[in-house]
């Protein structure tokens, strides 16, 4: 049976500590350049492979690759700098569609399904004989952002079609798994997994020093030490590689002070709330102890208790307890 992956590999929010610095060892594979140049180079396929195998736990390993020169319809011209793509092939003909974000985007959940719908329904497209049997499509979303729309905060979220009243799944022909870069926390040493490992490199590379010890034990990671090296690419891979990495650190300029900005709207907007909201509680307050006021002076005189009652808004209860 054929299947149709989709990975969109996403990049948005870093560390300060984490932003990109020309004097690094290791390129930055969250560039356009750094993405392609490991993960979409013919000759090192074996990276692409080692990571897909690692998120797809399927009966038997991929073994091979082929890259398609494929162009995703529908996209904005603004956006080829904050999305890269890739998209493979397997020997089997199932299509992997590659894709990485840089930034937040609203309503990235109903996407991630108008990605995978597209996909299925392109399979109608085969003449009068199709019997609407369908392909599975997999998508696999890696966010490096703060994902506001989603409710569950783990690392990773896996989502399918179930039945609600037996809780089983109802179809297997479209699953998503979202995995969140920010919420990669373990250290070097606590990465048991490939994919963990895949998650620490993609979110650390660029400032790391050598290729963590306890990750040299996979050839895999041992030859990315070596390809992934800054100082061994050519002038023209160099040159390439130096143009992507201002567009990636100016388009974190602006997602930074889009976030400042922001935060200072935000903090504007509460103080002009508490303001407000203070000053209608001490007008309410003053109102309430002129009343009282009033209330006492009326008992003082003798007044009916109903009859203070009528003129002040006061409670008989309010005006027993003066």
């Amino acid at each position: 049976m054929k299947q149709i992956f989709l990975f969109i590999f996403v990049n948005v929010k870093r560390k300060k500590d984490n932003m990109p610095n020309s004097e690094s060892i290791y390129i930055n594979p969250l560039t356009d350049f750094g993405f392609k140049f490991l993960f979409g180079k013919h000759a090192d396929k074996e990276f692409i492979l080692s990571f897909l195998n690692s998120l797809i736990n399927g009966p038997s390993p991929i073994t091979d690759v082929t890259f398609i020169d494929k162009e995703k319809k529908g996209e904005a011209k603004d956006d080829r700098a904050l999305i890269y793509d890739l998209h493979c092939e397997l020997a089997d003909k199932t299509k992997i569609i590659v894709e990485m974000q840089n930034r937040y985007q609203s309503y990235f959940d109903d996407r991630a399904i108008y990605y995978l719908a597209a996909d299925i329904y392109s399979q109608g497209e085969k003449g009068d004989s199709w019997n609407y049997k369908l392909t599975p499509v997999y998508g696999v979303f890696l966010m490096n952002f703060d994902w506001k729309d989603s409710k569950d905060q783990h690392l990773r979220e896996d989502i399918c079609l179930y039945n609600m009243q037996s809780q089983r799944i109802f179809s297997d022909k479209m699953r998503m798994t979202f995995l969140k870069i920010p919420m990669m926390e373990k250290d070097a040493e606590e990465c048991q997994t490939t994919l963990e490992r895949w998650l620490y490199l993609l979110k650390n590379m660029e400032t790391m020093e050598s290729i963590p010890r306890t990750f040299m034990q996979d050839p895999v990671f041992r030859r990315l030490g070596d390809v992934a090296r800054y100082g061994a690419l050519s002038d023209k891979e160099k040159k390439a590689y130096k143009e992507s990495l201002k567009i990636y650190r100016d388009n974190y300029a602006i997602m930074e002070t889009e976030r400042t900005e922001g935060r200072a709207e935000g903090l504007a907007e509460g103080l002009a709330e508490g303001r407000a909201e203070g000053l209608a509680e001490g007008l309410a307050k003053g109102r309430t102890e002129g009343k009282l006021h009033i209330a006492r002076a009326m008992l003082a005189d003798g007044m009916n208790p109903d009859m203070i009652s009528k003129y002040t808004g006061l409670s008989l209860a309010e005006i027993s307890n003066l």
